[in-house]
């Protein structure tokens, strides 16, 4: 009769990983946590500056809509020391760090109320608006906000940052 065959040996060399097995494994997860960790944090940054963009051209349109409903002229400013977009003076939106803002802005007149920060947008009662440019860039690339003067729109355009 022959030896029986066994599926699973018993014998001490069965008992476990060696340190080599245990050492790849452990190599091989911190590599997939670092290509993560990366990854994750180039997506936030991303989020952030795409949430950005959406939230300037809303704040702007909301800007628009409140000088015509209340028939006045409603100032956008800037404040470059806190990174905050201002409109009327009141709402406002934090700009993230890590992105970079220009800005042109408008020059005081009559028709421009003196506040905190540099005026960029004047939107008019009649529906018109006056203003520079603001842009919002990640990585030397964003986009550049203007208003139509004669329609009050807001408009997008591709923005580079000068090199």
């Amino acid at each position: 009769m022959m030896g029986r065959f066994r599926a699973h040996p018993t014998g001490p060399a069965s008992q476990g990983f060696t340190l080599l097995e245990l050492l790849v494994v452990l190599v091989v997860a911190a590599i997939a946590v670092s290509v993560v960790g990366v990854g994750g944090q180039s997506f936030m940054e991303r989020s952030r500056y795409h949430q950005t963009v959406r939230d300037v051209a809303s704040q702007l349109q909301q800007a628009r809509a409140l000088s015509v409903r209340e028939g006045r002229s409603v100032v956008v400013t800037y404040q470059p020391e806190i990174r905050k977009l201002l409109i009327d003076g009141r709402l406002y939106l934090d700009i993230p760090a890590a992105l970079l803002v220009q800005w042109d802005a408008i020059a005081r007149s009559a028709g421009v109320a003196s506040g905190p920060g540099v005026p960029v947008f004047v939107f008019n009662a009649d529906g018109g608006a006056q203003g520079g440019r603001l842009a919002v860039l990640r990585g030397g690339q964003g986009v550049a906000f203007r208003v139509n003067w004669l329609l009050g729109t807001v408009e997008q355009d591709a923005a580079v940052a000068p090199s």
